[in-house]
C-alpha cells in the first residue's frame, strides 16, 4: 500500500514515523514548505517517548506531483488548512483512492466529500499523544485506540486493509459504524480540556487537581453537550 501522511506537524510526523519503520508500506510526506521538506527528507523524523528512541529516513516532498498515485492519503492538518491541502492532493488521487481524515474538529469529513465525493472519504479518531519538540522532532507522549469509519456506517475491503497496515505499524485500530458520534464525542471532551489546558499552562493531568479548573471543565463540557443534542 502506498500512503502519503499531510502535513509535518506533531501527528503527521509521528505517524509517518512509525509507518515507515515497520516498512508495512510505501509511505511519503506531503509538506507545504519547500525548505522544510528538504530538511525533513536529508534528516529523517526522530521520534522518542513511550514508542523508543529511533530516527527513520521516509520520502519527503512539498511539491504534490513527485508522490504520483497512491492508494490511502492520511491528513493531519489543521481544520482551517482542510481545502487547501485537500485540492493540493487531488494530482495523486485515483479512482480507488481513499483519504483518512485524522483531525481535530468538526466538518473535516463534510469538506473533503464536496470536493472528492464522500465513497472515498473515511473519518478517524486517535488517542495517541504527540508533541512536536522541533522540526522533525516527535515524542510519542500517549497511546490509545484509533477509530475508523465512514458517514454512511458501511465497512469496505480498504478499510479493513487500513485497519491491517495501522495494526502492524503500533497504532491499534478498529472499524466503527458511528465515527461521526465519536467525532462529536472527542470534540466534547477536548471542548473540557485544551483551551482551558492552554491559559491555565496545566498538563491535561492537572486540570482536575483544582477546584475551579474542575467547575470551568463541567461548564464547558455541559455547554458543549447541549449543542451538540440541538445539532442532532
Amino acid at each position: 500500500m502506498k500512503i502519503v501522511v499531510v502535513g509535518p506537524g506533531a501527528l503527521g510526523s509521528l505517524m509517518s514515523a512509525m509507518l515507515s519503520r515497520k516498512k508495512k508500506a510505501e509511505v511519503w510526506l506531503l509538506d507545504n514548505n519547500p525548505r522544510r521538506a528538504k530538511k525533513l527528507k536529508d534528516k529523517g523524523i526522530s521520534v522518542s517517548g513511550i514508542s523508543g528512541d529511533f530516527n527513520v529516513k521516509l520520502n519527503v516532498s512539498a511539491d504534490p506531483k513527485d508522490v504520483e498515485k497512491a492508494e490511502l492519503v492520511i491528513l493531519c492538518v489543521k481544520s482551517y488548512d482542510t481545502e487547501t491541502a485537500i485540492k493540493s492532493i487531488e494530482p495523486f488521487l485515483g479512482r480507488e483512492s481513499n483519504v483518512l481524515t485524522l483531525q481535530n474538529g468538526f466538518g473535516n469529513i463534510e469538506m473533503i466529500s464536496e470536493v472528492i465525493g464522500p465513497e472515498r472519504v473515511i473519518g478517524a479518531v486517535t488517542s495517541h499523544g504527540a508533541t512536536l519538540t522541533a522540526e522533525g522532532c516527535v515524542v510519542h507522549q500517549g497511546k490509545g485506540e484509533t477509530v475508523i469509519g465512514r458517514i454512511g456506517g458501511s465497512f469496505t475491503v480498504a478499510m479493513r486493509q487500513i485497519r491491517e497496515v495501522l495494526n502492524q505499524s503500533g497504532f491499534v485500530t478498529k472499524l466503527s459504524k458511528d465515527i461521526n458520534g465519536i467525532i462529536w464525542s472527542k470534540l466534547v471532551i477536548n471542548t473540557g480540556i485544551n483551551a482551558l489546558s492552554g491559559l491555565t499552562r496545566l498538563n491535561n493531568g492537572r486540570l482536575m487537581e483544582f477546584s475551579e479548573s474542575r467547575e470551568i471543565i463541567g461548564l464547558a463540557v455541559s455547554e458543549a453537550v447541549r449543542i451538540v443534542k440541538r445539532k442532532r
